[in-house]
């Protein structure tokens, strides 16, 4: 990972986060197709209804939109210098309206407003709003990849099998094949409804969280930089 976007990483990192060391190996693929399919069960089993799931911050989302900002990082002192400042001040011991009067001062050095700053904050939430559509649109393709028209499957085969049941004594064993895949093929859709579902969810934990960090700046800038 290069140096700046260390940087860009390590001002919107979490400490509670802990998710770095069993996200290693993700690789490049985009977050949303990390998912893998499910592993065929060993016996069959009547699959349970999709779990609801809930987000959390996720280390490898703060990285994907870390990178995101490098990308587009504007040149000279903006936004990212100045929450780089207000996180090394926080180190002091000084108030919140001090802290952002501290780093502001540094800001006036280099030509800076606090409107220049918001506008700059601007610009990163529109980055970030182009990467949840980047997200939105991989997600649903991964979806589509995972479950497609295996819905549409278990349902034809379902109906196979009460037809199947009408009819002479010799059939069961069909019956009883067709009852097999099509509990198999449930078990698998909601196995990968719950892995891409927990996988979008953690990123709009991570990004709103990111989001609400920046919000919450330009709040502060208003509040405390008039």
């Amino acid at each position: 990972m290069s140096n700046i976007l260390k940087k860009f990483k390590s001002v919107f990192v979490v400490e509670e986060e802990s998710a770095g060391a069993q996200n290693a190996g993700a690789g490049t693929q985009h977050p949303a197709e990390m998912t893998s399919p499910p592993s065929k069960p060993s016996s069959p089993a009547k699959a349970a209804p999709a779990a609801l799931v809930s987000g959390s911050v996720s280390d490898k989302f703060v990285e994907v939109l870390a990178a995101a900002l490098e990308k587009n990082n504007q040149d000279g002192f903006d936004y990212f210098e100045f929450r780089q400042s207000l996180k090394n001040l926080a180190k002091m011991p000084m108030d919140e309206q001090t802290r952002y009067q501290s780093a502001y001062a540094m800001a006036q050095t280099m030509g800076v407003t606090s409107a220049k700053l918001i506008e700059s904050a601007k610009h990163y939430l529109a980055v970030l709003n182009v990467e949840q559509t980047r997200f939105s649109e991989a997600h649903s393709q991964q979806k589509a990849k995972l479950i497609g028209n295996r819905e549409g499957e278990a349902k034809n085969l379902e109906a196979a099998m009460q037809q199947k049941a009408e009819q002479i004594k010799q059939l069961t064993q069909e019956i009883e094949q067709n009852r097999h895949r099509s509990e198999q093929i449930r078990k698998e859709i909601n196995e990968s409804t719950v892995k891409i579902e927990t996988t979008k969810a953690d990123f709009e934990a991570t990004f709103s969280n990111v989001v609400a960090q920046i919000q919450d700046d330009v709040a502060k800038i208003q509040q405390h930089l008039k």
